[in-house]
Parts: structure tokens; C-alpha cells; sequence
């Protein structure tokens, strides 16, 4: 299913970075305020970074990777997941025959040429603005909603591609959305995402 191109305006930004065999793991972001993974591979605040490449400054947003129509369909295919996007286990070579879609190895059991055959990550893909909410201005976030946000960030089970969550902080509800984000300073591909929003 193609949904309308979406600017993902973000303003504070930890990025996913590439797969790995065991899972995803927090590796760099840009934008308003920068959490850097450190060798330890945790995510660490370090100030004020000026606007991500290409997006407004005055909107959050949290870099980080649900089943669209026409993907790979084959009975004895097992399940997989890439940064909270789901995929089927194909021989490359099957993977490769889908328009727009891409292998990702480390995902599946088996041998080196079955891979997670997932769709290719694209921002167009995201969908609008959630009705009644806007995205956040930078001056909004605070540390309380950056944590929440790294969570959700860093748990692409429970929030997967596209899943939203909400909390309350203070008097304010703040809405929560995994997004893919475009490429930035630290990100040399579109990514896992999530967008903070608020009340219009």
C-alpha cells in the first residue's frame, strides 16, 4: 500500500543503525539535540546539533527502521523482522524478482541465501499527520519525553513500523509515532524513526 509522502520534520533524532544478526541497536542521530551511541553502543545526550539536513528545525522527532499490500507470499516461508518491519524469509534470488522490495541478512534461520525480504524503506511510505495532532516544536521536548522516545525507539517488537503510542507529560499528551526518516549526517539511508507529535 503506498501511502502520501510525509516531510518527517524532527528536531531531536537518534538513528538505528544498520541490521545486525542479534537485532537493532542505537547508533546516531542529528537535528536539535544529538544522542550518539558511545562505544558501549548506549545513547548519550550531547547538546545542540543545528537542523537535520533537509528538514525544519522546529519539529521532534527520534531517528531510529506493518505489512503493506503485494508483498512476498510463499507458503513455506518463515516470518521476519528488520527494525520493527516485517518481512518473509526468501532466497535472494526470489527477493530480488519483487519490485521494491530488498534482502536483509541476519534475520533468518537457515542458509546464508535465505534473507529477510522486506519493502525498501522510503519516507513515502509514511502516513499523514495523525487528525488533531501537529508535530512537536523542539522547544516542547523535554528529557522525560526524549527517554520515552528512545524506548520506543530501541523496542521494535512492541513498536513496530508504523505503531504509535501516547503518554502524558504534565498537563500536555504527547503522541508518539514510528516513522521512517530520511537520510541525515549520521545516516547515510532512510531509517526507523519516531515523530513526536502534540494537540493541535
Amino acid at each position: 500500500m503506498v501511502r502520501p509522502l510525509q516531510a518527517c520534520a524532527l528536531a531531536f533524532c537518534v538513528a538505528c543503525g544498520g541490521p545486525a544478526p542479534t537485532g537493532p541497536a542505537a547508533d546516531a542521530g542529528d537535528a536539535g539535540a544529538i544522542a550518539d551511541a558511545g562505544p558501549d553502543g548506549g545513547a548519550t545526550p550531547v547538546g545542540d546539533a543545528g537542523p537535520d539536513a533537509g528538514v525544519p528545525p522546529d519539529d521532534a522527532g527520534f531517528d531510529a527502521g506493518e505489512p503493506q499490500d503485494g508483498g512476498p507470499t510463499d507458503a513455506g516461508a518463515g516470518a521476519c523482522s528488520v527494525d520493527g518491519e516485517p518481512g518473509t524469509c526468501l532466497p535472494v534470488t526470489d527477493c530480488a524478482g519483487l519490485a521494491g522490495y530488498e534482502s536483509t541478512p541476519g534475520y533468518c534461520p537457515g542458509p546464508a541465501d535465505v534473507q529477510c525480504c522486506r519493502l525498501v524503506p522510503n519516507v513515502a511510505d509514511n502516513p499523514p499527520v495523525p487528525t488533531g495532532w501537529q508535530l512537536m516544536p523542539q522547544s516542547a521536548v523535554t528529557p522525560a519525553m526524549t527517554a520515552w522516545a528512545v524506548a520506543i525507539l530501541n523496542d521494535p517488537t512492541d513498536y513496530p513500523l508504523f505503531s504509535t503510542a501516547t503518554q502524558t507529560f504534565g498537563a500536555l499528551t504527547v503522541l508518539a509515532r514510528v516513522e521512517w526518516h530520511p537520510p541525515d549526517s549520521n545516516n547515510e539511508t532512510v531509517h526507523r524513526g519516531v515523530t513526536l507529535y502534540e494537540p493541535v
